[in-house]
């Protein structure tokens, strides 16, 4: 019996929806075709945030407020000859951090040679692309003389090693600030 009784009420209200549409094509037609477009033009607007500190942090947090205060009071140099790794913000870029097994000292001549073999291996990477190979020379900071900035440690490294091959003892590393043998002084 209550079967029966919403199979003939649910029977008549879907023949009535259905000879409604029926009745109304055009209506039925273009209105989900325009509520589509509308909803669909709101998205132009929409811009995509891609900084996750603003994503994830309060807008007036405590990290936030230290950090002005750390950049106000010890700013950075951010001319060309400095690299973008060295900010402390968030960005695009890479680093390699290098550590021995052993525990060992990592300025010795066997690790010194090391890693100036991987930062020679990195340079010479290649990317091929359909129509172009891209070279670390087309994705580095370049500095006024169009070379690219290396990293101080590398020039260290290579001045440590220079003067191990010509038997120099007066070479010392010193910390902060490494002078080195051309004149510049090195963090």
């Amino acid at each position: 019996m209550l079967r029966q009784v919403l199979h003939r009420g649910l029977r008549t209200c879907f023949s009535r929806l259905g000879h409604f549409i029926a009745s109304h094509p055009v209506f039925f037609a273009s209105a989900p075709v325009l509520i589509s477009i509308l909803l669909g033009a709101s998205f132009s607007r929409y811009q995509v945030e891609e900084s996750v500190e603003h994503l994830l942090a309060p807008q007036h947090s405590l990290a936030k407020i230290e950090r002005n205060l750390v950049n106000s009071l010890f700013p950075v140099n951010r001319s060309k000859h400095r690299l973008y790794s060295d900010l402390q913000t968030p960005g695009r870029y890479g680093r390699v951090i290098v550590t021995s097994f052993q525990k060992a000292n990592m300025l010795d001549q066997h690790h010194t040679d090391l890693i100036l073999k991987l930062h020679a291996a990195v340079t010479k990477i290649q990317v091929p692309r359909p129509g172009f190979n891209y070279t670390f020379a087309h994705i580095c900071i370049l500095n006024n003389d169009k070379t690219c900035i290396v990293d101080d440690i590398v020039h260290v490294l290579e001045e440590l090693r220079n003067a191990r091959a010509t038997n120099r003892t007066n070479f010392a590393i010193t910390y902060p600030i490494t002078h080195l043998k051309d004149g510049r002084a090195v963090q």
